[in-house]
């Protein structure tokens, strides 16, 4: 069951137990406490260049999606976003994306969260980028779902730049996705908690990652091990009336090779954090 509109939501994602696949997250996430979650169903070209353990809904039928969404439901975990990380600008990313969100529909999520467009193509590209963006985004509107914008590299990458281009999108059907963590690794010199002000009245999702690296760093540790200032970012959002979906996602340090009880243990000090802060499910 979905919250009530005035519950705050926190979920994590399967990515916190990066290498593993998202079954075995799941089953991790179910221990830790977990009731919402994440559904990584990056495009393939994604999935290719990080390594991602992902779900393909081009591979399945409808069997196979009420298969995933029953198994779900026997774990007492519910969809709440999905991860589609998809571009914008070739008639082929435009149908994984359709796909990607017909799939979250039918999982019961209520946001799919993706990008536009690389920044080279960007210059070139702009209107049409804009414009395959607001058709997604009513398609995304008849199937009962919301788009989310992750700050990620190109016209995405902090909130300032951010709000700029969703002005120019203009559709109320879209928004940001706020990836803390990804503010210090996509910028030079960047605060989040300073950041998100820019954009928080048009945040519809936040990545809850934190990183004790700078830019181009892979470096996203446990939640209040690094230089993320959640309780300022979550007092922001609060001061705009944002109930989440928060999501937690510990990418990592590169490098490393953790076992699944070491990422448990990580979430679950991460999770002990947001309890610290104040960030606790009503």
């Amino acid at each position: 069951m979905l919250p009530s509109a005035n519950q705050r939501i926190l979920a994590a994602s399967p990515f916190c137990f990066g290498g593993f696949d998202p079954w075995v997250a799941y089953q991790y996430l179910q221990k830790a406490g977990v009731r919402y979650v994440g559904v990584p169903a990056v495009s393939q070209r994604a999935s290719l260049r990080h390594s991602l353990t992902t779900f393909a809904p081009e591979a399945m039928d409808a069997a196979d999606v009420r298969a995933i969404r029953n198994r779900l439901t026997e774990m007492g975990l519910q969809p709440i976003s999905l991860d589609a990380v998809c571009q914008v600008l070739r008639p082929k990313d435009l149908e994984a994306l359709r796909r990607r969100i017909d799939f979250a529909r039918d999982l019961g999520c209520t946001c799919v969260i993706t990008d536009s467009c690389d920044e080279a193509d960007l210059p070139k590209h702009r209107a049409e980028v804009i414009s395959n963006l607001r058709s997604l985004a009513t398609y995304a509107a008849d199937q009962g779902l919301r788009l989310a914008l992750e700050t990620h590299g190109g016209p995405t990458r902090n909130g300032k730049l951010a709000k700029d281009f969703l002005a120019q999108v203009a559709h109320p059907n879209i928004g940001c996705n706020y990836d803390t963590g990804n503010i210090f690794y996509y910028n030079d010199n960047m605060d989040p908690a300073e950041d998100i002000r820019e954009i928080a009245d048009k945040v519809v999702h936040v990545h809850l990652k934190d990183t004790q690296g700078g830019k181009g760093e892979w470096k996203f540790c446990g939640l209040g091990e690094g230089r993320v200032d959640f309780a300022r970012i979550i007092a922001t959002l609060d001061s705009v009336g944002f109930r989440g979906p928060y999501s937690v996602e510990i990418e990592g340090i590169q490098g490393e090779d953790l076992t699944r009880e070491a990422c448990l243990q990580r979430l679950a000090r991460s999770l002990e954090h947001l309890k610290k802060i104040g960030l606790t499910v009503e």
